[in-house]
């Protein structure tokens, strides 16, 4: 009979006779080694104790990768004796648990498990009475040769069992809870071990011969009195010991109260704890708490993460610290340390730091080097001033500063948007930072979990800001709520903040200004697309002022855009929530991006999406997510590309000096040119766009859903310093009266050359040059007057009625132009054009096709501004300064009064992709007495939307052409 079968047999009538029962576990499987549980494997336990589960083993043998192994579970049976048909020769047996048993011995027939890896014989009475003694466990032991854990915990033995030292492959022992006092020296035979307990053992040293363990990782010695010799100087040798658990403490047991009171005072320096125990080179966890030390040696513990030094007598952070790079959690509470040294910001690579209960009063600058710092503990000091540098710890989420003597906080704590738990407990705090409100996900406060304060923390304050009725709550919006509104009453010299809105046709920019406009839902009809742009006022409850720039969102419209941009104002990117797909991520918020990244670098922007309440709220976080990870992919490769460009300017420029120092000519007009290309790459990689953290997500109908929370995000970036110094300067009250005196003159002017400017503000209020110039500048900012100051040719004019312009660009960019140009329903061309229906024809088709329109088509398209033949014409030689059109010269006498040729060429409307006039004028092969000049351009950020048309119109002025 097969033996496997005769042993269950056997195990099956134990279990009758005791009424007990047999469980079959499901079949399962080990991802880590791919191996099957089988389900007839038997699982032995008492009726009322179910507590033990099935360990899977490694396969060891290399011919059983594709074999069941099975776990024999016989412990808790009250077994006293194993017979031979006990075990068998299958191979399938790779763990035996026979603990908590009355075993004495175990029979020598134990060889017959060949395949045994696993043998558990914990509490069993195993005999054992002296070093030689092979009766408990047998020499047949050493034939399983698969073996590599035993288990023999709290087997009552005095001594190691001999066979122990002859089992070679072993990788895990344990003997904890035994009292064998003594390590014999064989231990050294056990090369391969990793894991070695020894706990509770009574024993007092190890021996040298540990050292040949050179696999162990893990040594467990807790509960053992080891004395100062009891660690053997050859155990620093190990190169992989990384966990050595010990109870320190024993190493100051026999020290007398003197010696004690000389440590404490720094009179001697402590060294009653091993000096090995520093050199271990792979400990990354050491606990040496109420060791008694107040020193630690120089380069100790190179490897260790988690160090203990609580209730010790440090005076001072021992610079042995600033040394260890792996250092991630350190514990110096409770101890005497009343200065902290400049090296505390060396320790780079601590998460925890824990001071509580020290006698320090000052915090070195350099605490903002620990930007790893995750949780901060200085409570119990004499804190009275946090280094404005603690506002670099971004990963910041616990600081605790409880039972201090701190008068104030610096605004730079507000930067701690990470921060969950604060506790000023019992300081001498007057008033919080009116930044406050930034500290979002403290979301509650003066509450517990799990008997533990969380949250914001604030009693036994003297507190005036806030009052006492607003903080003390459980709710920290409540004081969120005031600060904000504090800090944007007490704000001096607020001035109007220009908010420009972008974003494409239909996305609800719109809807957005005049639902704030009428405070309550004002969705914009379909089809009333904004042309341009429209700016209005706004004015917010707690009086902060905008002046909203709503930009026309048709690609048509695109070319103007860059008119109304300024790296000084607000850029709300409005996209529609709903719509969004990472596929087109660059279509409705990539494109902006771009473009505010080449005119206006630098500029302040926030995300908005729409139609949140169209959205299911699972959709609309997983959508945010979404438009966070590709705004972050996008600006990262806008950086990459930019690096790429100034490495590669770089390369070039040394490539031209070497070339210079040859003496090849003109070198150095080409390096002069690379040079100032690097000039500005390198302004545009300090000139990064500054994203406002968060999407908000708002919608226009009647809930007005988060548009509160946008709103106080717009006033509450409005009162940042930081984000916009310009927006909080002192401005004479001459300024204003320029303004007035500009925009109310009585003769009706179409703009003002800078030249008339000058004169009228020197004339009236003496005020020129550079304060002029400011002042232009700050009407400018506040949206008074448009200054196209970064356009050359426009720098020297100022439209002080921005609408003005706006009308006239109106009239030639219009979305729907191809429903104005019809001749039936629009008599304009009647009226004002003197067109009939074949003319209208040729001159429609002449703008649709080729963007040449003539006067008289021009006169129509400008109808509603009922311009003068002056200013008719003073506005036609304007447009080119804007690259919007060119201007063709007219003969003085048409040749037909009834006829009229191109008066204006507007590049935008040209369609004609097969310029056959132009094949025709292109000589095949260039004449000798001509060059054939090749310009390339090259865009290594982004190819600007009109460029081409830009190009056009700057050709066609700097080039000779014939005259008319």
């Amino acid at each position: 009979m097969d033996l496997q079968f005769e042993f269950v047999k056997q195990i099956l009538k134990i279990m009758e006779k005791r009424g007990q029962k047999v469980t079959a576990p499901a079949t399962a499987v080990s991802k880590k080694s791919k191996r099957v549980i089988s389900p007839s494997k038997i699982r032995v336990g008492s009726p009322t104790d179910d507590r033990r589960h099935k360990i899977r083993m490694p396969i060891v043998n290399p011919q059983d990768n594709e074999s069941t192994m099975r776990c024999i579970d016989m412990s808790g049976h009250g077994l006293t004796t194993l017979n031979a048909s006990n075990f068998t020769t299958s191979k399938d047996v790779g763990e035996l648990d026979l603990s908590c048993n009355n075993l004495r011995t175990i029979p020598p027939d134990i060889k017959r498990v060949q395949n045994l890896v696993k043998l558990d014989l914990t509490k069993n009475g195993l005999k054992c009475t002296g070093p030689n003694d092979f009766s408990g466990l047998p020499m047949e032991m050493t034939q399983l040769k698969y073996l590599r854990i035993l288990i023999l915990a709290e087997c009552n033995m005095q001594f190691m069992p001999p066979v122990v030292w002859k089992l070679e492959d072993l990788e895990q022992l344990d003997v904890s809870r035994n009292k064998i006092q003594f390590l014999m020296p064989e231990v050294g035979n056990l090369m391969k071990l990793k894991y070695l307990n020894l706990q509770q053992t009574a024993i007092t040293t190890l021996p040298a011969e540990i050292v040949y363990c050179q696999d162990l990782e893990e040594l467990l010695l807790w509960g053992n009195r080891i004395d100062n010799q009891g660690l053997p100087e050859t155990i620093k040798e190990i190169p992989k010991l990384h966990h050595l658990l010990i109870n320190n403490r024993s190493f100051c047991q026999n020290m007398d109260n003197y010696m004690e009171k000389m440590i404490h005072r720094g009179q001697l320096q402590s060294d009653h704890v091993p000096q090995v125990l520093f050199e271990m080179p792979a400990l990354n966890f050491v606990d040496l708490e109420a060791c008694k030390i107040n020193n630690l040696p120089d380069n100790c513990l190179p490897s260790v993460q988690e160090l203990h030094l609580a209730k010790n007598y440090f005076q001072t952070l021992p610079l042995a610290l600033t040394h260890i790079k792996q250092l991630t959690h350190l514990d110096l509470s409770n101890n005497v340390i009343n200065t902290l040294p400049d090296e505390l910001g060396d320790m780079v690579s601590v998460t925890i730091l824990k001071l509580n209960n020290n006698m320090f009063e000052h915090i070195p600058s350099t605490l903002g080097n620990l930007v790893y710092l995750e949780m901060l503990e200085l409570s119990g000091n004499r804190i009275r001033k946090l280094p404005a540098e603690i506002g670099n710890l971004k990963l910041l989420h616990t600081l605790l500063l409880q039972k201090n003597k701190l008068q104030a906080l610096p605004d730079t704590i507000c930067d701690l948007t990470e921060l969950e738990t604060l506790n000023l407990t019992n300081n001498c705090l007057t008033q919080l930072p009116l930044g406050f409100y930034k500290l979002r996900k403290i979301s509650s406060a003066h509450s517990y979990r799990k008997l533990h304060p969380i949250g914001l923390w604030l009693h036994k304050n003297p507190l005036t800001t806030p009052p006492e009725e607003i903080w003390k709550t459980t709710d920290p919006v409540k004081i969120y709520d005031y600060l904000r509104k504090l800090q944007i009453a007490t704000t001096a010299n607020l001035q109007r903040l220009r908010l420009v809105l972008l974003g494409n046709s239909g996305c609800g920019k719109t809807s957005f200004v005049d639902t704030l406009m009428n405070k309550k839902s004002s969705l914009t009809p379909e089809g009333a697309n904004t042309a341009i742009h429209e700016q209005k006022i706004y004015k917010s409850e707690n009086r902060v002022n905008f002046a909203i720039s709503d930009t026309g969102g048709d690609k048509i419209y695109r070319f103007t855009h860059p008119m109304f941009l300024d790296a000084k104002a607000l850029t709300f990117i409005m996209y529609d929530h709903r719509k969004y797909r990472p596929q087109n991520h660059y279509e409705m918020i990539g494109y902006y991006i771009d473009l505010l990244n080449v005119q206006c670098p630098g500029a302040v922007v926030k995300i908005v999406g729409t139609h949140a309440d169209l959205c299911c709220e699972d959709i609309v976080e997983k959508t945010k997510q979404q438009v966070q990870e590709e705004i972050q992919k996008q600006l990262s490769e806008y950086n990459e590309r930019l690096k790429k460009e100034k490495a590669k300017i770089e390369l070039e420029i040394e490539s031209q000096e070497k070339a210079l120092n040859n003496n090849e000519p003109q070198v150095n007009v080409t390096t002069d040119f690379l040079k100032e290309q690097l000039d500005k790459v390198n302004k545009l990689l300090g000139s990064q766009l500054q994203v406002a953290e968060g999407i908000s997500v708002i919608s226009c109908s009647e809930e007005m859903m988060g548009l509160q929370d946008l709103v106080t995000d717009m006033e509450l970036m409005a009162v940042n310093a930081d984000l916009f110094p310009h927006n909080q300067r002192f401005i004479p009250s001459t300024w204003f009266k320029i303004k007035s005196l500009i925009k109310h003159q009585k003769e009706d002017k179409l703009f003002y050359t800078w030249e008339e400017i000058s004169a009228i503000t020197e004339s009236n209020l003496q005020i020129r040059g550079k304060e002029l110039h400011q002042c232009v500048n700050f009407l400018c900012d506040i949206g008074e007057i448009l200054w196209l100051r970064n356009l050359p040719e426009m720098k020297h004019v100022v439209f002080h009625k921005p609408r003005l312009l706006v009308d006239i660009l109106q009239g030639l960019f219009r979305h729907n132009i191809k429903q104005f140009l019809n001749y039936e329903t629009n008599k304009v061309f009647v009226s004002k054009g003197k067109f009939d229906e074949v003319t209208f024809t040729k001159h429609k088709d002449m703008m649709i096709r080729y963007g040449q329109v003539s006067r008289p088509m021009l006169q129509c398209l400008w109808f509603f501004l009922h311009l003068g033949y002056n200013e008719f014409h003073t506005m036609a030689q304007l447009m080119p300064k804007l690259d919007v059109l060119y201007t063709i010269p007219q003969p003085d006498i048409p040749e037909k009064r009834t006829e009229f040729g191109p008066f204006v060429t507007i590049p935008t409307y040209n369609l004609d992709n097969n310029p056959i006039e132009l094949e025709q004028y292109w000589p095949e092969r260039t004449p000798l007495t001509h060059k054939e000049i090749k310009i390339e351009y090259t865009f290594p950020i982004t190819f600007p939307e009109g460029m081409f048309e830009r190009l056009q119109v700057n050709f066609y002025y700097t080039s000779p052409h014939p005259e008319c």
